[in-house]
């Protein structure tokens, strides 16, 4: 077994020998590796046994190889083996058997085919196992199975690179497994060894970059962390075979819509695969009974504390449900499924128990109801703030769900469906800016607690996604836009290569209904109160492009860009144990997930910067 130490002289074996000029070549020292690299691949492969030792990728074709994406320990194989190359492969023989190799690797500058060949004895699967810890990376694709992916599927390095995988077996399926709660957090796939049934097989992976493309953007550097970046959103977790907070974590009811909105402007992922798929199949584990955080009865790695759904969990699953049907015209589905679509969205209208057009949350949002002796989460995503009762961003989403819906039914031809839900989102919106507003700030407040309080913080979601999702007149839009970027100004808050707050003054302890510091409780600037992210930054940006405030938005987006580029959201603060996806005003690091899909929508606001 391959010793850690052993391991770090491997790697700097490697890159020493990759120093070497021209393209790219075979190396080996001391008889015991082969090294290789091009401008958009770096590997080395055992000369023992048929596994890798380094691996890494660059698919903009930069050479730019900063770490060894794998674990140290790639296992060992119970025999020996013989080996030949030439100048662009490697075979492995059984020991003393030099007429048919069993694996075949053939390497060229933006590609790899790996080829097996049955000899009449069973092989054990070829393991790759990448080091989560190094990069957050995942497979997507249609997943059948638990742990089993088929092909073609796409391998996607954040910040990194992407890797298009192919099988000459139609049948096979790619074995694919995370875990982050082990000494070792690990990303694995295998490829199947060759068998009687399936004598010759061959899987390929060739580079490449999937976002969407413009003449404007095309040779300008600026957009790198965009090319690399724009599908990190897309994480599937292989147990759950969901999209997730990332592949080793949890899936979440209420961000569902937000993958789904990058996934309607992906282009396709590989033949035959598209991003509506991976949103398909999410919805596929939904419709099953699949519950996720933010939902009664999941129990997950983060179980959902409390009596009720969180009122984005529903509002999330119907906006992805619609968009899918009405973006992919994928009838069939929609046939299928329209009746629990309906079902989420009547639970959702049922939590409207005043009648006033506005949904509720049932827990009241009041000030001081919040204490950790009797801990409950609140009504959305921003889980440690306490939103209740009548809550601002999740009646954005209502409302948007609603106008779908009412598509939908009317593209199925259930015109009566369509009118109750075309209705129902009229009194919704008749209503919205009514109920939030605060004439005191000239900003809609975040919620409107049980006993009639306005409870305002200056959320720049909440005032952006009303804004993008057509809650409020143009001229209102535009004023309270403005009146966010001039409390920004106010707050000394500048930095936007951090993303922004989703708060720009702290939350009263009174409002704060997670009890910990760690969480944000009575220190500003940290997690969820104030804390800088990349989080739900689209839609500042978006609803500033939409308000034809283009230099602000681009004031924020530039910035933005960079810190994709330098891979500033994701992994560990140097010498911290605290991760990036959440940061101080001054880049103090208080994330826990070291990868959280949602800082990555915002790269969506690039199709406004081209448009």
């Amino acid at each position: 077994m391959t010793s850690r130490r052993h391991f770090i002289q491997q790697t700097a074996f490697a890159g020493a020998a990759f120093t070497m000029p021209g393209a790219f070549s075979f190396l080996m020292k001391d008889g015991e590796f082969f090294s290789y690299e091009s401008p958009y691949l770096k590997l080395q492969l055992s000369k023992k046994q048929p596994s890798f030792s380094f691996f890494s990728t660059d698919s903009l074709g930069g050479r730019s190889f900063p770490v060894n994406l794998l674990l140290p320990d790639q296992g060992t194989f119970d025999q020996e083996y013989e080996t030949a190359a030439t100048t662009d492969s490697i075979s492995y023989f059984p020991k003393g058997e030099k007429q048919h190799p069993i694996w075949t690797f053939s390497l060229q500058p933006r590609s790899m085919a790996i080829r097996t060949r049955y000899t009449g004895k069973d092989q054990p699967p070829l393991t790759i196992s990448f080091s989560q810890r190094t990069n957050h990376c995942t497979v997507l694709g249609a997943m059948k199975e638990e742990k089993q992916i088929t092909f073609p599927c796409v391998l996607h390095f954040p910040g990194m690179g992407t890797l298009r995988m192919y099988c000459s077996e139609p049948s096979m399926a790619l074995f694919y497994d995370a875990d982050r709660n082990v000494k070792d957090p690990f990303v694995r796939i295998a490829l199947q060894a060759a068998d009687a049934q399936h004598p010759d097989i061959t899987y390929r992976f060739e580079s490449a970059t999937i976002y969407p493309d413009s003449k404007k953007i095309r040779e300008d550097a600026r957009f790198d962390g965009f090319r690399r970046n724009y599908i990190n959103i897309f994480q599937v977790n292989p147990r759950i075979r969901a999209l997730a907070n990332n592949s080793a974590s949890d899936a979440c009811a209420f961000t569902l819509y937000l993958y789904t909105e990058m996934a309607r402007h992906t282009p396709e992922l590989v033949k035959g695969l598209r991003a509506m798929d991976l949103v398909r199949n999410s919805l596929d584990q939904y419709v099953a009974g699949m519950k996720a955080y933010g939902q009664v009865g999941y129990k997950g790695g983060a179980a959902w504390q409390s009596e009720y759904d969180s009122s984005d969990s529903a509002p999330s699953l119907i906006m992805s449900a619609c968009y899918y049907i009405l973006d992919t015209n994928d009838n069939e589905w929609a046939k299928q499924n329209y009746d629990t679509v309906k079902a989420w969205a009547a639970k959702m209208i049922a939590t409207d128990t005043n009648k006033d057009g506005i949904i509720e949350y049932g827990y009241s949002g009041n000030s001081d109801s919040w204490d950790n002796q009797h801990f409950r989460r609140p009504a959305n995503w921003w889980d440690t703030i306490g939103f209740g009762h009548d809550d601002a961003y999740s009646n954005a989403l209502a409302y948007r769900a609603c106008v779908l819906l009412a598509q939908v039914a009317k593209k199925l031809g259930k015109a009566d469906d369509s009118l109750y839900f075309n209705t129902f989102a009229g009194k919704l919106k008749s209503n919205y800016y009514s109920t939030f507003y605060n004439p005191a700030s000239g900003v809609l407040a975040g919620w409107k607690s049980e006993d009639g309080q306005l409870h305002d913080y200056y959320f720049t979601f909440v005032n952006s996604i009303a804004v993008c999702y057509d809650l409020v007149k143009k001229e209102d839009g535009r004023r309270i836009m403005q009146a966010l970027l001039n409390k920004m100004k106010e707050v000394g808050y500048t930095d936007f290569r951090l993303g922004l707050p989703g708060n720009l003054i702290s939350v009263a302890d009174k409002d704060y209904a997670h009890h910990d510091p760690r969480w944000g409780y009575q220190k500003f600037q940290v997690y969820e109160n104030g804390g800088a992210t990349g989080c739900y930054v689209y839609y500042t940006i978006h609803a500033l492009y939409l308000l034809g405030m283009r230099k602000e938005a681009e004031a924020i987006l530039m910035p933005m860009l960079e810190s994709y580029k330098a891979g500033s959201f994701e992994g560990n603060c140097p010498g911290s144990s605290m991760t990036k996806d959440w940061k101080t005003w001054t880049g103090e690091c208080w994330g826990y997930e070291g990868f959280l899909v949602d800082n990555y929508l915002a790269l969506l606001a690039v199709k406004d910067y081209t448009g």
